[in-house]
């Protein structure tokens, strides 16, 4: 079986990651929330030595991109399309859906890849494929994300709203600027700003 997954999609901080793993592994993929960075490091390498591994990255730029046109969904059929792209492989495909709709998600990756993929909302923990597609995706965001002073890069992290103050308002690529919160930190140190200048008299 291939599983496919993300990480990342939510952050405001870095790039997002999709994997695609053909799991032809003997052994059990534990639920990757449970692990420890390092559990899921050496967990992701083993399934990089076992298995064919296929991880494309999603830049900040380019996901702006897309969420000024509308277009989230058909970023995340887009992306896990490359992923599927880049693996020479043709078992059963199963995606954790990207979609609020699992069964529209499916449809249309199926389109994009010419191929039939199945795509459900907790794959993840359901699948040894899908779970290992996300240790993958993960390892690698956290890897990407610790070049930057954000923590985890997700908005509900204060070391990543405290890196948005600190570099707001003219963002680094780093950062997705169509974020609502990247929009309001950088609003607010505008105002600040203006609200610091006296003019001379």
């Amino acid at each position: 079986m291939i599983g496919v997954d993300e990480a990342g999609k939510g952050a405001v901080v870095g790039s997002m990651f999709v994997a695609a793993v053909d799991f032809v592994a003997d052994f059990a993929v534990p639920d990757s929330k449970r692990l420890s960075a390092d559990e899921r490091e050496r967990l992701a390498e083993r399934v990089r030595n076992e298995c064919e591994v296929a991880v494309v990255e999603v830049s900040a730029d380019e996901v702006d991109g897309y969420v000024s046109d509308g277009g989230m969904n058909d970023l995340m059929v887009e992306a896990h399309g490359r992923a599927l792209d880049k693996l020479d492989a043709s078992d059963r495909v199963v995606a954790d859906a990207s979609d609020t709709d699992a069964d529209r998600f499916a449809r249309r990756l199926s389109e994009r890849v010419g191929r039939e993929v199945d795509a459900e909302h907790g794959a993840d923990d359901d699948y040894d494929a899908v779970g290992a597609a996300s240790v993958v995706a993960k390892v690698a965001r956290d890897a990407h994300i610790a070049g930057f002073d954000a923590g985890s890069g997700y908005p509900g992290d204060e070391r990543a709203v405290e890196f948005l103050r600190s570099e707001a308002p003219d963002y680094p690529a780093c950062v997705r600027e169509s974020w609502s919160t990247s929009e309001r930190v950088a609003r607010e140190k505008k105002q600040s700003g203006l609200g610091d200048f006296s003019p001379s008299r």
